[in-house]
Order: structure tokens, then C-alpha cells, then sequence
């Protein structure tokens, strides 16, 4: 897989980009704030359909956009892409931001220059992206682990992101109910609340158990690419990775299929749930199911937060997003585009060439930033254009 075309307008920094892109990919040099990092983003946009790193659409708005016609401010972003199966499909998103509301925007998705949902051009492009910040993934909160894992997941299977999707409504409407209960002081054995209650616990285990069997399945595997991947990187050490469930899960069966572990997890969340009836009633939320899990990562048995130097945790994350392309590859067949933001600052020599050995192994399409050129003047990359990005531009150096 790979993108032959990026073309951005009003997006960031461009009023418009028209960018051809080799099936080897490319090098961009460029000062901060130069709008290198921002075509990888736009390339994750138009993978997942979120920004990596705006908090709200409107900062992915080049902010003059609009003013010299009168229209209120827009963006659009669109590429193409070939599959390993010869396809080519064009995929599209534009931002319209509210003229009277800076803050409301509407989003509109195109695939094939057809109008479509969200849901349905996730995973046409895959990517995995390596930024600076990746490096918070070790040590800052359980939300951010499960939500890299979920944009991973949902790039692998469609029904994930369905599950996922339905997963979030369910659990608000019923910490919606559990908070009206306790705000009400409702009593657990209240015979009306447990009917109602119940009947959002029947809509929640469907999707809850999925998610929880599908990162215990994808976990498992991702530990395994994760712990190879990182001896190729670090001096006799090894990065574990694991799945730390916020509910007690069924044991692995051997050779048992996806649908008979969920059947396992579904009875055992609704027994869990039960369980904690009362402290959720007292508390007004849900205390139990995959919005609570966590991923651990670790450094030859010990905690990579509290015991790895920068450096190992830098790798240590490195070896997880290499691996996030290990596990789409073989469960879609598909080689994802590699995306690496800044990933030779920070590292010696001899780490710099371990990096670059293993990203060029992989035979996929490689995207480098740095604002150092001199990073990038390595015998190994040579065979990727070196691009430089200044004034709303990208162009050959």
C-alpha cells in the first residue's frame, strides 16, 4: 500500500499543496513550524479520520481561509491511494467551519468521489505514526494507551469500530442513569431501577465483550512482534507489552474462536456487573468493561515508566508503532505507510542505523521529518526524495 497523491488546501499552514509521492516514499527537512509535520497529519486524518494532534477541527483550518472570498472558513484534504491488490481509490475529508460559531464544524468524507461516512473510509488508508510525544504513551494515563490501541484495532477490523462506536453510546446512556440514581439516592434492590438498569446491561456486554476479546487476541500478538522488535533496537533488553483488563477474564482456550472467547467474556462481564451493582449505584457510573483497561509496557519485567531512561522509552515506543505495522500486515495483507516524525533526534549513531535498518526492512512506503537535514543524510535513506518545506510549500531541495 502506498499514496500516490496528497493534495491540501485551506489545511494548516497550505492554501494549497499538491504533493506527488514515490511507492518509496520521501524525506522532509524543514525549520519548525514549517508544515512538514503537518502533511503527516494530514495523512493520519485521512486514515482515521482524526487529527494526531488538534484537539478541535477548527485548528486544522488555515486560519485566512476564506477571508478574501467572503466564505466562511473550510479545509480539504484528499490522496490517493494504491492497494497491494492493484486498487486505486481517491478518499477525501473537508472541514466547514460554522461562520457564526468558530468552534462548530461539520465534517463531509468522500470515497471514490462518492459521498460516504466516517466509518466507511477508516482503514482504506493505513498508517502508523511515530511523533515525539509518543513517548507520554509510556508513562501518562490509561486513556491515551486504549485509545492508540482502539485507532489501531479499528484500522485492522471494521466490526471493532462498530463495536467501539456502539460501545461509547451505550456506556454514556447508562452512567447517564447511574448518576440519575445516585443523585436520587435510588437503592440497588429499587425493583424499577433494576429493570432499567438491566436493560442497558443488555445492551452493553454485546459490545463490551468484543472489544475485550479482540485485544486480548490482538494484544497477545502485538506482545510477541513487540518483544522482537525491540531486541533488534536495545542492548540486551526486551519491551513487554500487556493487556491489563479492568475485569477478570476468561482463560485462554487454545484454538477457540473469536465468537466462543466473546460468548466467555459476555458471561463473565454480566456476572461482573452484577457484582458491582451496589458501588455503582452509590458512585453513578460503570465500573466495570473495556473503558477502563489499560496496557502496561515494560523493561525486562520492570515498569519501562519508572525504571527505562528516555532513551529506552523512546525505543521501547518506537518497537510498539513498528510492530502496530507487523500486526496489519498480517492480519490485512496490507503493509501500512510508515510515518516517523523526528525519529533520529535524541538517539547515537549506533541507534539511528539500527532504526533505519529495521524501517527499510519492511519494504513499505517511508514518510521522515527532522528539521535537521543532516539527519536525513544517511546513505541508507538516499533513495527517498529529500523534500523541503517552507512558505506553504514542499518542494525538492
Amino acid at each position: 500500500m502506498y499514496l500516490s497523491k496528497l493534495t491540501l488546501e485551506q489545511f494548516r499552514p497550505y492554501e494549497r499543496l499538491e504533493l506527488s509521492v514515490p511507492p518509496q516514499g520521501m524525506r522532509i527537512t524543514g525549520r519548525n513550524a514549517s508544515g512538514k509535520t503537518s502533511v503527516l497529519e494530514a495523512l493520519v486524518l485521512l486514515s482515521t479520520m482524526r487529527s494526531s494532534r488538534a484537539t478541535s477541527d477548527r485548528e486544522l483550518v488555515r486560519w485566512s481561509s476564506g477571508v478574501e472570498y467572503g466564505l466562511p472558513p473550510y479545509a480539504r484534504i484528499e490522496g490517493i491511494v494504491q492497494t497491494a491488490a492493484n486498487e486505486r481509490h481517491a478518499i477525501g475529508v473537508s472541514i466547514e467551519v460554522d461562520a457564526g460559531r468558530e468552534n462548530h464544524s461539520r465534517k463531509r468524507y468522500r470515497l471514490d468521489q462518492h459521498a460516504t461516512r466516517a466509518h466507511d473510509l477508516i482503514g482504506v488508508l493505513k498508517c502508523v505514526l511515530f511523533s515525539p510525544e509518543d513517548v507520554l504513551l509510556v508513562s501518562g494515563p490509561p486513556a491515551e494507551r486504549r485509545r492508540q490501541f482502539d485507532i489501531l484495532a479499528s484500522q485492522i477490523d471494521r466490526s471493532y469500530l462498530q463495536a467501539l462506536s456502539r460501545f461509547g453510546k451505550v456506556l454514556s446512556q447508562r452512567n447517564s442513569l447511574l448518576k440519575s440514581f445516585a443523585r436520587e439516592r435510588v437503592q440497588p434492590r429499587d425493583p424499577r431501577a433494576i429493570a432499567e438498569l438491566t436493560f442497558w446491561d443488555e445492551q452493553f456486554v454485546g459490545p463490551a465483550a468484543y472489544l475485550v476479546a479482540a485485544r486480548l487476541s490482538s494484544a497477545a500478538r502485538l506482545s510477541s512482534m513487540i518483544a522482537q522488535r525491540s531486541a533488534t533496537l536495545m542492548d540486551g533488553a526486551s519491551i513487554e507489552f500487556q493487556y491489563v483488563p479492568k475485569m477478570k477474564t476468561p482463560e485462554a482456550r487454545e484454538g477457540e474462536s473469536g465468537a466462543d472467547t466473546r460468548r466467555r467474556v459476555v458471561s463473565a462481564l454480566a456476572d461482573q456487573l452484577q457484582l458491582a451493582r451496589t458501588d455503582e449505584f452509590r458512585r453513578g457510573l460503570t465500573l466495570v468493561g473495556p473503558h477502563r483497561d489499560d496496557f502496561v509496557f515494560a523493561l525486562d519485567g520492570r515498569e519501562l515508566a519508572l525504571y527505562g531512561s528516555r532513551g529506552q522509552q523512546r525505543l521501547g515506543i518506537l518497537a510498539y508503532r513498528l510492530s502496530e505495522g507487523d500486526l496489519i500486515a498480517e492480519l490485512t495483507s496490507e503493509r501500512p505507510i510508515l510515518l516517523l516524525d523526528d525519529v533520529l533526534s535524541e538517539l547515537d549513531g549506533v541507534h539511528r542505523d539500527r532504526i533505519l535498518r529495521a524501517v527499510l526492512a519492511d519494504n513499505c512506503q517511508v514518510l521522515l521529518t527532522s528539521t535537521d537535514a543532516s539527519l536525513l543524510d544517511n546513505a541508507a535513506l538516499r533513495h527517498l526524495p529529500l523534500m523541503i518545506a517552507a512558505d506553504g510549500a514542499v518542494e525538492a531541495a
